[in-house]
């Protein structure tokens, strides 16, 4: 276990399960404090604060929508106050992991759609972000870290076009963003996941994990630990001359 994070403060998105969940875990194992949020799961949440708190770590859950804009305020709002305020509203590392994806024909999506995925998927982590980095210029340190997709960076198969629209968008703010913030010693980074097994990903024994296991050069679909431990490297004192980036931990699928 490392302490490479020991005294920083630590929000993950769309913790309570998968991908976040892995990220909260490893985090909370590097040092960091961890507020695990969670949309609608406050058992799962709950949950996963345990197991951190049961490996000696520190965590504490926020629950918000994140898919409308008093949920983002809300959760902005509550972050003076986590850990009884003892962080004087100090943000060190914001990972932006919450997202949503429709599956099916553009031609076929509803009229709620764009929003249904630019809301959560796009608008939530500028929002965050920009808070963040208030935040996080005051002390001089700081990492944002946006959970992207491989579809960030090539559209390998259809049915996920406006998911891959938001993708993309996050990957051009996160450039841009890290031009603007570099100066104040704050990166900002992506990481890029191809697909994981988590219990939202296409089943084992389904026509649609077989075809993406097909496409990945190493023939499986990745673990969350092994999204996870690029987002710790990311977040870590290591990675401040790494900014800008968007990387991709897909296991060859997009190669």
């Amino acid at each position: 276990m490392t302490q490479a994070l020991k005294g920083k403060l630590a929000l993950v998105t769309g913790a309570s399960r998968g991908i976040g969940t892995a990220i909260a875990t490893r985090l909370a194992r590097d040092g960091a404090a961890v507020i695990v949020h969670y949309a609608s799961s406050p058992a799962r949440a709950e949950a996963v604060v345990q197991a951190i708190r049961d490996a000696g770590g520190e965590a504490e859950a926020v629950g918000a929508n994140l898919a409308k804009p008093e949920g983002v305020t809300a959760l902005i709002d509550s972050l003076n106050g986590v850990f009884g305020g003892r962080f004087e509203g100090r943000l060190d590392i914001l990972v932006n992991n919450a997202g949503t994806v429709e599956y099916g024909p553009f031609l076929d999506s509803s009229e709620t759609s764009y929003d249904t995925h630019f809301n959560l998927n796009v608008r939530a982590p500028i929002e965050l972000a920009k808070d963040a980095a208030q935040r996080m210029i005051k002390t001089g340190w700081g990492r944002i870290v946006n959970v992207g997709s491989a579809f960030g960076e090539a559209a390998p198969l259809p049915g996920v076009t406006l998911y891959i629209a938001s993708k993309f968008a996050i990957r051009g703010f996160t450039r841009g963003l890290s031009r603007e913030l570099g100066k104040y010693g704050v990166t900002v980074n992506a990481v890029q996941p191809g697909p994981i097994d988590t219990e939202l990903a296409p089943q084992p024994g389904t026509e649609d994990h077989a075809t993406m296991t097909k496409l990945a050069s190493v023939g499986r679909f990745g673990k969350p630990e092994e999204i996870a431990a690029a987002v710790s490297y990311l977040a870590s004192p290591e990675a401040g001359y790494t900014t800008g980036e968007s990387l991709t931990v897909d296991g060859g699928w997009i190669a």
